[in-house]
C-alpha cells in the first residue's frame, strides 16, 4: 500500500484513537458499579450500638472447701509442751541380806504381792537363837558376879571406916566391881546384837509391793550384802520424761500432763508434774522433767515408753482463729469473712498465740458465729463472691 495514498491513511486506526475507544465505556461502568455498591450498603441494617461497646465483666464467684472456711467459737485453748520417756514404779526396793548363813526360807516368788511387814525370807535362824541365847547367858554370869562383888566392895567400905580393912583390900574390891560392870555392858551390847541379828536374819516386805525378781533359792548360804529379792509399787508411778531445753522455763510443779503408753494407744492416763531437773541431759538440748501417774488398777508397767503433753497453759472462752486466717497490709491484721456470699475484710487485733495449735486470740473485730476464711487464698479479697461446696 502507498503510504502517500490520503485514503490509506484513514483507513487504519492509530493508538490514540484505539485508547479513546476505550475510556469512556471504562468510565460509565465505574460508576454504575460504585452506585450498585452504595444502593446495596443503604439496603444492609445498622450494626447495633451494644455489639460495638465492651461488656462489662461480671465477678467470678469463687468456691470455697469447707476445710478452707472456719466458723469463730469461744474455745478452751491450750499451750502444751510435747514429752517422751519411760514409766518407773512409784518405789522399788532391791533386798540384800544383812546376816551370814544358810537361807532357810524363801517364801515368795516373782510376781507374788505382799503386805507390808510380811517374812519373805530367813537366814539362819536356829544358828542366831542360839548365839543370843549364849549371850544372854554370859550376861547373867556376870550380873551374878558384879552383884557379889558389890557386896564385898560394901563390907570392905564399912570395916575401912573402922579401921579393920587395909586401903589395898578397899582398892581391889573396887577393881573388881569396876571390871565386872564394863564386861556387863559389853555383853549387853553383845546381846543386842545378837537379838539385832535374829530380827535382821527375818527378812520382811519394807512396804506393799509386788515380788519383782527372786536371787536365791532355799538353801544357799548368803553373805551381809548379797541381793536377795527386789519389790516393787505400782499403785503408784514415777514417769521420767525428756522436754526440749527450750520449752523448760514454761514447765512448774503441779502443771497436769496428758500421756498415751505405747500398746494402749486408746487410753489416756493423767499426771502432775513433781519437779524439774535444773541443767539440761548431758550432750543434748532437752531436760528431765519426773511426773507422778496414779495407777490403781495396776495396768502401768516399769519400763514402758510414754510420749504425751504438759499443759503448760490453759484459757477458757476466748475467740481464737488459725494464724493462717490473719493477713498483714500496711502492718494492719484482717481477716476475710463471709457475709451473704460476699467476702468482707475486717480488721482484727490480735493478742495471745499458741505456736503449738496454730492460733490466735481475736481480740476485736470478731464476733462468735462469724464465719471467716482460715487460710491465705489466691485470687480472694474484699466483695469477691463466693459459695462453700457441700461436703
Amino acid at each position: 500500500m502507498n503510504p502517500s495514498d490520503p485514503l490509506a491513511n484513514t483507513s487504519r486506526p492509530t493508538p490514540a484513537r484505539r485508547a479513546g475507544r476505550w475510556f469512556w465505556p471504562a468510565v460509565v461502568l465505574t460508576l454504575a458499579t460504585g452506585g450498585v455498591t452504595v444502593l446495596l450498603a443503604n439496603r444492609l441494617p445498622p450494626a447495633p450500638i451494644a455489639a460495638t461497646l465492651a461488656a462489662p465483666e461480671t465477678p467470678r464467684v469463687m468456691q470455697l472447701h469447707p476445710l478452707e472456711v472456719v466458723a469463730v467459737q469461744p474455745q478452751r485453748v491450750e499451750d502444751l509442751v510435747k514429752v517422751t520417756g519411760t514409766i518407773h514404779p512409784g518405789q522399788e526396793a532391791a533386798i540384800a541380806s544383812q546376816v551370814s548363813g544358810l537361807a532357810e526360807t524363801v517364801a515368795v516368788r516373782p510376781g507374788d504381792h505382799v503386805e507390808a511387814g510380811q517374812l519373805l525370807v530367813e537366814v539362819g535362824t536356829t544358828d542366831l537363837r542360839l548365839q543370843v541365847d549364849q549371850q544372854r547367858s554370859t550376861m547373867a554370869s556376870t550380873m551374878v558376879q558384879l552383884r557379889a562383888a558389890q557386896t564385898t566392895l560394901e563390907r570392905t567400905l564399912a570395916l575401912s571406916d573402922k579401921g579393920l580393912a587395909a586401903q589395898t583390900t578397899l582398892d581391889s574390891a573396887q577393881a573388881q566391881v569396876d571390871q565386872l560392870t564394863a564386861a556387863l555392858a559389853t555383853q549387853q551390847s553383845q546381846v543386842a546384837q545378837a537379838e539385832t541379828n535374829l530380827l535382821r536374819a527375818r527378812v520382811v516386805a519394807p512396804f506393799a509391793g509386788t515380788v519383782s525378781s527372786r536371787a536365791i533359792e532355799p538353801g544357799q548360804i548368803v553373805n551381809p550384802g548379797t541381793t536377795m529379792l527386789s519389790i516393787v509399787d505400782l499403785s503408784t508411778v514415777r514417769v521420767e520424761v525428756i522436754a526440749a531445753l527450750k520449752d523448760s522455763a514454761r514447765i512448774e510443779a503441779g502443771q497436769s500432763v496428758r500421756l498415751t503408753v505405747q500398746g494402749m494407744e486408746e487410753d489416756t492416763f493423767t499426771g502432775i508434774v513433781d519437779r524439774v531437773s535444773p541443767v539440761a541431759e548431758a550432750g543434748t538440748r532437752s531436760i528431765k522433767v519426773y511426773l507422778t501417774l496414779d495407777n490403781p488398777d495396776g495396768v502401768l508397767r516399769g519400763g514402758m515408753f510414754v510420749t504425751g503433753n504438759i499443759v503448760v497453759q490453759q484459757v477458757e472462752d476466748v475467740l481464737a482463729v488459725p494464724t493462717t486466717a490473719i493477713q498483714t497490709r500496711d502492718e494492719t491484721s484482717y481477716v476475710l469473712a463471709v457475709v451473704d456470699g460476699v467476702l468482707e475484710e475486717r480488721s482484727v487485733e490480735t493478742g495471745a498465740e499458741w505456736p503449738t495449735k496454730a492460733l490466735v486470740e481475736a481480740r476485736s473485730g470478731l464476733a462468735a458465729g462469724d464465719m471467716i476464711v482460715g487460710t491465705a487464698l489466691s485470687g480472694l479479697s474484699d466483695g469477691t463472691p463466693v459459695v462453700i461446696a457441700e461436703n
